[in-house]
């Protein structure tokens, strides 16, 4: 994998007239993976759309190094950055391979077939989201789970640098959230990924990032690894929590413990 800069400057963004991120600098950690945290409506989605270009921001703007995203070719872009956005849509009747080969797409030309190359890249995705049996099956026949490891599969086909995931574990059973982000951490480790993900589970999030994003009202609050800056204070003020923060016997990270009004 190459190395790439990431950043964003100055950025505002929003929808509908309406700003939700404001004055927004962050700077991406290559190959790492980094995961960006905060309450409902904070903005966290909208700047990782921001970041991936499906929002185009009203003020700043996004570099890949050194250069914005906003004036390059979106091949030239898609070659380096892969998206997962949240709750993508399954083509009718679609097989798991045809979907997962939809990812090569930035790499093939009209002139040209489908390479070698391309056949291999399916092969590999398939197979590091242990999905190859699935091959020939149509995705509206497997379970939430499985069409969350074809959708990352179809990223991974991209073969990209960088790779963006909003929420990719929603809506599944604690199970298969795991087991997503043991995979995402296999391509990381393996390939030098970099991956920025929005979570929800504030656990799961100082378990598997090297590097937290806190966005609270539109605006960053906090940045840095989840050692040193998860703290009972900085929950209370990002999520109006009242919480103990104690060790992960397991990964030895941050474990936020809730207090609730009934076991203060």
């Amino acid at each position: 994998m190459t190395t790439h800069t990431f950043e964003t400057k100055n950025i505002q963004s929003g929808y509908d007239n309406k700003t939700i991120l404001n004055d927004v600098n962050l700077s991406i950690p290559s190959n790492q993976i980094s995961i960006i945290i905060g309450a409902n409506g904070c903005g966290k989605s909208t700047l990782l759309k921001t970041m991936a270009r499906l929002i185009k921001p009203t003020g700043g703007d996004v570099l890949l190094d050194g250069k914005s995203i906003h004036k390059m070719a979106p091949k030239q872009l898609a070659k380096v950055l892969g998206l997962l956005p949240q709750s993508p849509i399954v083509p009718e009747g679609i097989t798991v391979a045809d979907l997962v080969g939809r990812g090569r797409f930035p790499h093939q030309s009209v002139m040209k077939g489908w390479s070698k190359k391309d056949y291999e890249a399916v092969a590999e995705a398939l197979e590091m989201m242990n999905i190859t049996e699935f091959a020939d099956r149509n995705i509206d026949e497997l379970s939430g789970g499985q069409r969350q490891r074809v959708w990352i599969a179809m990223a991974l086909a991209q073969q990209t640098d960088i790779l963006f995931l909003d929420e990719p574990t929603t809506y599944l059973d604690i199970t298969y959230q795991v087991e997503i982000l043991d995979l995402l951490t296999d391509l990381n480790k393996k390939y030098g990924t970099t991956i920025v993900m929005v979570l929800h589970d504030i656990n799961l999030s100082a378990r598997y990032a090297d590097y937290l994003f806190t966005v609270k009202n539109g605006q960053l609050i906090a940045e840095g690894a989840p050692t040193e800056i998860i703290t009972a204070d900085l929950i209370k003020e990002t999520f109006q929590l009242d919480c103990q923060v104690i060790n992960d016997p397991v990964s030895n990270t941050p474990l936020i413990v809730p207090i609730g009004r009934h076991h203060a």
